[in-house]
Formats: structure tokens, sequence, C-alpha cells
């Protein structure tokens, strides 16, 4: 289910990438064809998904333990079985950005650190992320 869920966010992301970057002749039947302006082309587009790439590391990182709606729950790990914290608990809303970015920075109690698989930025992102889709912040 896992590759999956990666394989449709991929995809769903190179069509959407594919459809903004697309550009079409306008035609027609009174006018010549043109193309767009460049005044038209040099307008803003709609913002990216500032979450993309959070998506994908808690996809790869996170989902297999937190699940794909951040619920947690019990989980069997090769040594044992642990449960793991909702993100959308009481305890987990409560915690400051700062305690959630040292969480999975360095790991606490059963949780790893992932410092060595992410970077500053991308943990940083990984925690609005989950303030935004699990918290509702």
């Amino acid at each position: 289910m896992k590759p999956v869920s990666l394989v449709l966010t991929c995809a769903v992301i190179a069509l959407i990438s594919l459809a903004c970057n697309n550009t079409e002749t306008i035609t027609n039947s009174t006018t010549p064809s043109r193309t767009a302006s460049p005044a038209a082309a040099a307008s803003p587009a709609a913002p990216a998904d500032e979450f993309a790439t959070a998506r994908l590391n808690y996809a790869k990182h996170c989902e297999a333990c937190h699940g794909p709606q951040g619920e947690g729950g019990p989980v069997k790990t090769p040594e044992k079985q642990i449960k793991v914290p909702s993100l959308k608990a009481p305890h987990a809303v409560r915690h400051s950005d700062e305690e959630l970015i040292k969480i999975v920075t360095n790991g606490e109690e059963e949780m790893p650190s992932f410092k060595d698989k992410l970077n500053a930025e991308e943990i940083t992102t990984m925690v609005r992320f989950v303030r935004k889709n699990f918290q509702g912040k």
C-alpha cells in the first residue's frame, strides 16, 4: 500500500507540473494563430504546493509508524511491539514547533532520529505539514 501511495503522489505531482508548464497556441477562426503574450507568461503562476516534499518524506519516513492519517497506534518492529502516539492527540498538539523539531531531529523514546535522513529545512517543513494536515493549525 505504501509504494502505491508514493507512486500515486508522484504521478499527481508530475501531471500537475506538466499541466502548469504546458503552453498552448490560441487559435480563433477570425484571427490568425498567436501565442500567449510575454506579459501573460510573466504573470505569477498559482502557488506551488509548499508541502509536496514533506508529503513524500512523510510517506517515506513517517507513515509506516504514524499511519497515513497520523493516527499512530500499535506497530510491530523487528525488536518489539510499540505504541506510536497519534499526531492528532492533545499531547502532540501541545508541543511547540521547536519541541517537535527537536524530537524529529534527535529522536525520543521509541522514535528514531531523522537528522541523518532529513535536513533542518525538511524537518521544519515536516512539522508545519503535520500541524496543518493532522492538527488543523
